[in-house]
């Protein structure tokens, strides 16, 4: 019987031909992490052969899941032309269903492509659910080799699959805020900052200076580095805030 700690165990200790036939037994009797799990194997060559069509079928039967994990993964084999035709609009389709799942790096992504109105390459390329939520970033990863036959067509299409949008900006950027820091503090942090950016640049929302200072304050206590040389580089501290603000940001 498929037990997920026991091939979690065993991924973790690097017995990967081990954890990815558990997983396949579990995706196989219907459990949709096991098929996660299964599928990231493939994507990852993990035990298994690597095989990035056969894993998006496997991540698209844990593609409604909660947490958004396997939308993104298929967004990504969408961006980079893994097992599928490369398509940045299905990219962007993908990487919407997972952020409405509550993906935070779909969050950060969506919020900067709305932003710059561009499919661009993100910092996480994957993210790996062993044995919890897991972000992988581009350097931590081998991508394939990046060629672009028409680099000019290439560049047209990544603009011509989502339009600049300042609102629906400011609301990734804000629902990135507020999510659960919990395996993502790193990337919680940064989503406060950019909340707190958009109230100092007047993206998608007013300027507004006390707001600003407020939501910056509270991100540099969550840890963002960003926040932290904001803070300094403008004077900001809490003495500048009216009561109701400083009792906000307790």
């Amino acid at each position: 019987m498929y037990d997920k700690s026991v091939a979690d165990v065993a991924f973790l200790r690097g017995d990967y031909a081990l954890a990815a036939e558990m997983y396949l037994d579990g995706a196989r009797s219907g459990d949709a992490q096991a098929s996660f799990n299964y599928g990231y194997c493939l994507w990852r060559g993990k035990g298994i052969e690597y095989n990035p069509k056969e894993a998006k079928s496997f991540f698209a039967y844990a593609s409604e899941t909660e947490g958004g994990e396997a939308c993104y993964n298929i967004a990504m084999l969408y961006m980079h032309g893994e097992g599928v035709v490369r398509d940045y609009k299905r990219c962007c389709e993908y990487m919407l269903r997972s952020a409405t799942l509550g993906c935070i790096e779909a969050q950060l992504y969506l919020g900067m492509a709305y932003t710059s109105g561009c499919i661009f390459e993100p910092d996480v390329v994957g993210i790996s659910m062993i044995p919890a939520h897991t972000p992988e970033y581009l350097s931590d990863v081998p991508m394939l080799d990046g060629f672009v036959p028409d680099f000019e067509l290439d560049e047209e299409l990544r603009y011509s699959a989502i339009r600049q949008n300042a609102t629906a900006a400011f609301e990734w950027f804000k629902t990135a805020a507020r999510h659960d820091p919990t395996y993502v503090e790193e990337l919680s942090a940064k989503g406060k900052y950019l909340y707190a950016r958009c109230f100092v640049d007047g993206l998608g929302t007013d300027f507004d200076r006390e707001k600003s200072a407020r939501l910056m304050l509270a991100a540099e206590r969550a840890g963002s580095p960003e926040a932290a040389a904001y803070v300094i580089e403008n004077g900001i501290t809490p003495d500048m805030l009216t009561h109701k603000a400083k009792m906000l940001l307790k």
